[in-house]
């Protein structure tokens, strides 16, 4: 059940993200002075996707909570850096980011991190 919860903290942050980043390109520039903030802050707050994104943040710290009460910090932890590697490869599927060949072998590495720690 552990890892079941740690996939769902990984999956719902790495959702979260990029459902975040969905709203914000609906509502379009950020503010450019402080007078902004609170309309920039009122329309991201009333934005579908970025609701849906605060929820998941709570749904990862509801299980998460739940996961470190029954494992290691320092073994399950490195498992949240998979959303280092989902993030990246979804925001070039959805948005069409730009993701240099460097950030890949860094992307590379973190796997290569990650699994290490579970061997471990």
């Amino acid at each position: 059940m552990v890892y079941l919860l740690v996939f769902i903290s990984v999956g719902a942050m790495t959702a979260a993200q990029l459902l975040l980043k969905k709203g914000l390109l609906v509502i379009g520039q950020s503010p450019q002075s402080l007078g902004e903030l609170g309309t920039f802050f009122l329309k991201a707050y009333t934005n579908p996707y970025v609701i849906l994104a605060v929820f998941l943040v709570l749904v990862t710290a509801l299980a998460w909570i739940i996961v470190l009460s029954k494992a290691e910090l320092g073994h399950i932890y490195p498992f949240m850096a998979l959303t280092f590697i989902l993030v990246p490869l979804f925001s070039v599927l959805l948005f069409n980011e730009d993701v240099t060949a460097l950030k890949w072998v860094g992307i590379a590495l973190i796997c290569l991190g990650v699994f290490f720690v579970a061997r471990s």
